[in-house]
């Protein structure tokens, strides 16, 4: 056994350094780690710091799937003369389109909902009216009303022959107990709780798509929350996005490729059959109504979300609108936040009012500071912020499950809309101008006169800003 334990350390050192490709300074931690705590460091970095099993399980199955759902490149010019894009717009689609191999998409018809009350109703006359089938995969489907609602409403729509498939995140899922969704599952419905085992990178994408017509994605989870009805954290303030339209099959091809990453491989062939039904997307022309989605994880040596965030703050002329529950951001994105600011871009963030929790708002504060110090303007919402948007110029804006922090931007999996088409930009603009009437200004001299104790944390905690 011991002999076992030796070679087990010594192999990790090994994938640490030769076979993970992180970056020079988190090697050089995680072997710090390991000689100094020889054992322990190792379970430390099974479930903080390894992604292996994850990038061999996602690079097998999705070359299987890219065999039986094949789909031409993406080209870079097509059809994009269909719409009058600002160089803005221009910039973001091809480097997404180079980089992140994003595809070009559009939309028919696009619905803003600022308010869980809304977009629940909405979403279930969806799923009432479902025909072929529901795929629907959340961070968190919480055990109360609005969850319980949701699980209904599939089991409905499975008893009646409609393919449902759900994902969720395991972690965040535990307090959701298996009888949730027994019913949905005796109907025929199929359930997954995403990597079911613990360890620091977690599913956090929201998408539900319909029919292959109807898509949604944003920053709601299913859960009482959402409508007002949490004790503390309230009024509840996010954004979901509804779309009808070519791009739905596009969402369904990101949502597939997770549910084939995640199924047993005895359940392959059955999940395999469900692409099969997805519709060609590259055979609809492209109207003017441009948007791409761009799908981040540690699945791949891609920082892809990090990288389209990046792209999109260095497109910036005139003005950059974020709104994120917390602010937490890596170097590359602080600096060119900080460097736009500096060239006299104008950066706005918002942020709630309400604390998230008491480790996450110091290091959020210490951040504000960063960009107090370039002239960016700070609002705390009167309430609880919990949408994840960005808005550059009035040309473009990205709306998402990615938090504005390194767990959202490197860790975790996500999903974003990046919306090119000037009337949902316009409209998301003047949204963000209503909640701004909603907000108080955090100023430079409030954060210059924070006590000790404020201070204290601030420090504390910083160190462990990678892991939030």
């Amino acid at each position: 056994m011991k002999l076992f334990l030796l070679l087990l350390y010594l192999l990790t050192i090994l994938c640490v350094v030769f076979l993970e490709r992180k970056s020079p300074t988190e090697a050089l931690l995680w072997v710090v780690v390991l000689i100094c705590l020889p054992y322990a460091g190792m379970v430390l970095y099974l479930i903080f710091g390894s992604t292996m099993a994850i990038k061999i399980t996602a690079y097998v199955r999705k070359k299987r799937l890219s065999r039986m759902h094949s789909a031409s490149a993406p080209s870079v010019e097509a059809d994009w003369n269909a719409a009058a894009l600002s160089e803005e717009d221009r910039q973001v689609i091809r480097f997404n389109t180079i980089y992140n191999k994003s595809r070009l998409t559009c939309y028919e018809d696009i619905r803003l909902y600022t308010n869980g009350a809304d977009h629940y109703r909405q979403l279930f006359q969806d799923i009432a009216a479902a025909r072929q089938c529901v795929y629907v995969e959340f961070y968190t489907i919480h055990p109360d009303l609005a969850g319980n609602a949701l699980a209904e409403a599939l089991t409905k729509k499975a008893e009646e022959g409609v393919t449902v498939l759900v994902m969720c995140d395991f972690i965040a899922n535990l307090a959701s107990p298996p009888k949730m969704f027994r019913a949905l599952r005796q109907a025929g419905g199929k359930v997954i709780r995403v990597k079911p085992f613990l360890t620091h990178y977690r599913s956090h994408r929201k998408i539900v798509a319909i029919d292959h017509e109807i898509a949604y994605i944003g920053g709601m989870n299913i859960g009482k929350k959402y409508i007002n009805m949490d004790q503390v954290k309230t009024p509840w303030r996010d954004t979901q996005v509804r779309m009808v339209g070519p791009c739905a099959a596009v969402l369904d091809q990101y949502f597939l490729t997770d549910w084939l990453c995640s199924v047993h491989r005895s359940e392959w062939e059955q999940a395999a059959a469900y692409v099969q039904t997805l519709p060609n997307q590259c055979s609809a022309p492209l109207n003017t109504n441009l948007c791409q989605f761009i799908v981040g994880g540690v699945d791949t040596n891609k920082e892809s979300v990090k990288m389209c965030y990046l792209s999109m703050i260095r497109s910036a002329k005139r003005s950059i609108r974020i709104q994120t529950p917390y602010f937490i951001p890596d170097t590359s994105i602080l600096d060119a936040l900080q460097a736009a600011a500096a060239a006299g871009v104008e950066i706005e963030l918002m942020i709630p009012g309400i604390k998230a929790s008491f480790f996450l708002d110091p290091v959020t504060t210490y951040y504000c500071g960063k960009l107090l110090d370039y002239g960016a303007k700070i609002y705390k919402y009167h309430g609880y912020v919990h949408a994840k948007t960005m808005v550059v110029d009035d040309e473009l804006c990205c709306i998402g499950s990615v938090n504005m922090d390194i767990r959202s931007l490197k860790v975790d999996d996500e999903i974003c809309g990046v919306f090119y088409a000037n009337a949902i930009v316009t409209e998301y603009s003047q949204i963000y101008d209503a909640d701004i009437a909603n907000c108080d200004l955090y100023t430079l001299e409030q954060f210059d006169s924070r006590d000790w104790k404020e201070r204290f944390l601030e420090s504390f905690f910083l160190m462990f800003a990678p892991l939030m």
